[in-house]
């Protein structure tokens, strides 16, 4: 494997947002974040009840930037460096960039959220302009896919699958352009 320090480096600084690769140093917030019960309220199950959950995913993350030249980011802001979440892309087994974002909940409504989705997304065609930009979702996190159509994604599918929700929530699915059948099929297996 390609050590991390190989990588060139990718900062990405918008107007109000500094984002760095994930590293590991970085495992101590990513954690508070995604134990955090307030940002899991439209998927409860998805909460990490570990510190080793989470350093499995930001190593998962990692190993994903150096494969694909492209992964998810620590979101700073660039005013007082303080840890406002995680944003970005990751490549997918279904050959399509996932697009996410998880971010602490005082920072929520300043529309950090979009910030950092825009600039993923626009990496994410500069890296590889003929993989798709897509964004899985929850009809209960509205906000969410507020987030996707202001970053250019559009609703392509929307519906149940045999992984359970909570009552009378289905699954949707964006992307930023047309999807081949078996991205397609990919996206809807794993909404």
């Amino acid at each position: 494997m390609v050590h991390q320090l190989l990588v060139p480096p990718q900062e990405i600084r918008t107007d109000r947002l500094l984002l760095t690769p994930l590293h590991p140093r970085d495992v101590d917030d990513v954690h508070r974040l995604f134990a955090d019960a307030r940002t899991w309220t439209h998927l409860p199950a998805g909460r990490h009840r570990s510190r080793a959950q989470t350093v499995e995913m930001v190593q998962a993350k990692i190993g994903g930037r150096i494969r694909h030249g492209l992964g998810s980011w620590l979101v700073r802001s660039v005013h007082d460096g303080g840890f406002l979440g995680v944003a970005g892309v990751d490549m997918t087994a279904g050959h399509v960039w996932n697009l996410g974002y998880r971010f602490v909940p005082e920072s929520w409504g300043n529309g950090y959220a979009t910030e950092a989705a825009a600039a993923a997304v626009r990496a994410a065609h500069d890296t590889a302009p003929d993989v798709p930009v897509t964004g899985r979702v929850l009809t209960n996190n509205s906000g969410s896919a507020v987030v996707l159509r202001r970053s250019g994604l559009a609703l392509r599918w929307q519906g149940t699958t045999a992984t359970p929700t909570p009552d009378g929530v289905e699954r949707q699915v964006w992307a930023d352009r047309a999807l081949s059948d078996e991205q397609f099929g990919w996206l809807v297996a794993h909404a």
